[in-house]
């Protein structure tokens, strides 16, 4: 018996447009009768999500920034947030790329490096509570990682420009076509999902979660109900036991009526 759903949103539970399904608050209503919990996995910070969510922010639960912080039934955690040498260090790698727009994101905010003015409405369509600054080096909170956003394309550009340049602790992964994360090797959504599995008593086997992208691979791991989405790269698919429609055509939303809903 399924229990836990966990999923990707961007390109995965939201279309292109970035809308639901029309009928996805009723299935979400409908799990909740169940007790199943409905997970929001992403790289987006948990205040973002909450507003993409509001008015049923309260009935979700979620894994937010990759996995660098959970947030479920008022309880809260911070897992393996960045020292002050991994960020400055991670910084001063990415100054290094031309045009990379660099964000360092903390629990309940995010702060702009300097943002290009032309990129400022691509990276605060993710990050919708920041402040613009200029000096990095005098920040007193908490990292959970950097985002940066590439307008020439994260997997051609800055991903093969930065991967080898990182702290040895530290890793990138490529987000979406724009967007990568640095942060630390052992943090990821899967980490994550597990960490809520144990505080839920709930198994692999009773688990089932949705992606499309390289950040989504450890977190389908983590469950026997694996989907990548029809649209999702073609490496996140070898690691998914089920293919469910395109997020245009709200796959998710499908696969939860035909696995969960409909038995």
């Amino acid at each position: 018996m399924i229990k836990l759903i966990a999923t990707d949103m961007d390109g995965t539970l939201l279309t292109d447009g970035g809308k639901f399904a029309p009928d996805f608050f009723d299935v979400l209503k409908q799990l909740n009768e169940k007790g199943i919990k409905f997970v929001a996995a992403s790289g987006r910070s948990c205040y973002s999500l909450k507003k993409v969510f509001s008015p049923h922010d309260r009935e979700i639960f979620y894994i937010s920034d990759n996995g660098g912080y959970i947030n479920y039934e008022n309880n809260s955690e911070v897992i393996h947030p960045m020292t002050s040498s991994q960020v400055f260090s991670t910084v001063e790698a990415c100054l290094g790329i031309d045009k990379l727009q660099i964000i360092l994101c903390a629990q309940d905010r995010a702060y702009f490096l300097n943002p290009d003015r032309e990129y400022l409405s691509s990276i605060n369509y993710y990050y919708t509570d920041y402040e613009i600054i200029n000096d990095y080096k005098n920040l007193n909170e908490q990292i959970l990682k950097v985002a940066s956003y590439d307008p020439f394309g994260s997997s051609e550009n800055a991903y093969p420009k930065i991967k080898d340049k990182l702290d040895k602790s530290l890793r990138a992964v490529v987000s979406s076509v724009n967007w990568i994360d640095i942060m630390n090797k052992d943090l990821n959504k899967g980490t994550a999902l597990k960490r809520m599995q144990n505080i839920l008593g709930i198994t692999k086997n009773e688990t089932m979660a949705f992606g499309d992208f390289n950040n989504d691979i450890e977190m389908l791991k983590c469950a026997k109900y694996s989907f990548a989405m029809q649209n999702a790269a073609e490496q996140v698919k070898e690691y998914a036991n089920y293919i469910a429609d395109t997020n245009n055509n709200y796959g998710v939303v499908k696969a939860i009526k035909q696995f969960v809903l409909d038995k």
